[in-house]
């Protein structure tokens, strides 16, 4: 590369804000996954977070995969995520599709600059597959916000098993995004679909498009068994040219997560936190948040009966766990006690084997 074409891109950086390392992307690099680092058996019905922190998976009726984050990962990076097809099926019904999405807030693209059309912005990431052909990344202006456009792009994977950087520009859509913590913007990786979404004209414009102009061209990764795709060093920057990805720290990945999920998991033998009693039969746990979530947030609770109560110096197994006067900022857990509990006591609880909680405020 010749020094004149070196200065002329690192221009184009500062421009579009590699000084300041401005990437909207969260978990680009796919460090964290707080619920799991490998699901199985996904399938017709999945339409949730899985693995990898803030990219969900949604499947209707097109095969079965396993999802991981794997430490296979193009230089600079420690991982990637993976998905795995388990059971194929290469001739697709008509409705089904499968995609890896990522949403962003509203309020955290404000400065793409949505409402002028002469506004830029760049999607970079580095993927790998042993299918190769056209993929398609399709993005959309969420219902909150003015746009409820979409547009779609696609990509060639060129060489089989092999990771390939690609770079997408895009101007912006003519409707403002609104700025709230609702969804704003949602990005789409399709990893293959049936012809209701594969039969009409790729929609390459914003616009509110038919099923059909959504998908076209896309390889079938559901085709055979053992195909696989692979992402990570997932940028979304300002500007007209792709800025080099900028690491952070796992701290600030995982607080950056933290505001959609929050896994509470502790081990054998330790304590959960303090309580205080207001019945004889029910006593409550208060948590305050490492982080202040999106919203307040719905909780899933595992392993409850490993929570005893300890007063008086005896141990006490709860009746029932339940989650109770939720906020952003805190949470509170409730353990039934059937009487073995005074009202106005206080005390803690003591966990006999491990415990989980995932508190969920995603988009």
């Amino acid at each position: 590369m010749s020094k004149a074409r070196q200065l002329a891109d690192l221009g184009n950086q500062v421009d579009d804000g590699a000084i300041t390392g401005s990437n909207m992307i969260i978990n680009g690099a796919m460090n964290v996954a707080q619920r799991s680092t490998s699901e199985t058996g996904l399938g017709n019905g999945t339409n949730s977070y899985k693995t990898v922190d803030r990219y969900t998976t949604y499947i209707s009726g097109l095969g079965t995969w396993t999802q991981s984050q794997d430490t296979n990962a193009p230089e600079g990076f420690g991982h990637s995520l993976k998905v795995l097809c388990t059971a194929a099926d290469a001739s697709p019904a008509a409705s089904d599709r499968m995609l890896i999405q990522t949403k962003l807030e509203g309020q955290n693209v404000q400065s793409l600059g949505f409402g002028n059309t002469s506004n830029t912005y760049t999607v970079s990431f580095y993927v790998k597959s042993n299918v190769t052909g056209t993929y398609i990344l399709e993005q959309y202006g969420d219902s909150a916000s003015a746009t409820g456009n979409n547009i779609s792009t696609a990509y060639t994977i060129n060489s089989a098993n092999t990771w390939e950087r690609k770079v997408i520009t895009l101007n912006v859509d003519s409707g403002a995004m609104t700025a709230n913590n609702t969804s704003g913007l949602v990005m789409s990786f399709w990893l293959g679909s049936g012809t209701n979404y594969t039969s009409g004209t790729l929609n390459t414009s914003w616009s509110s498009p038919a099923a059909a102009d959504r998908a076209v061209g896309q390889v079938n990764l559901a085709s055979a068994t053992n195909n696989y795709w692979q992402i990570t060093g997932v940028c979304l920057n300002v500007g007209d040219s792709a800025i080099d990805f900028p690491h952070e720290s796992y701290g600030d990945t995982l607080a950056k997560c933290q505001r959609y999920c929050q896994k509470i998991r502790t081990g054998t033998d330790a304590g959960f936190g303090m309580y205080h009693s207001y019945t004889a039969n029910a006593t409550y746990a208060p948590i305050q948040l490492p982080v202040t979530m999106r919203a307040t947030p719905s909780a899933s609770i595992t392993d409850g009966n490993a929570v005893t109560l300890f007063t008086g110096g005896t141990n006490y197994n709860p009746s029932a766990t339940g989650f109770i006067n939720a906020s952003p900022s805190s949470v509170e857990v409730k353990f039934g006690t059937t009487g073995n509990a005074t009202a106005g006591d206080t005390g803690w609880y003591r966990l006999q084997a491990a415990f989980t909680m995932i508190l969920n405020a995603e988009l």
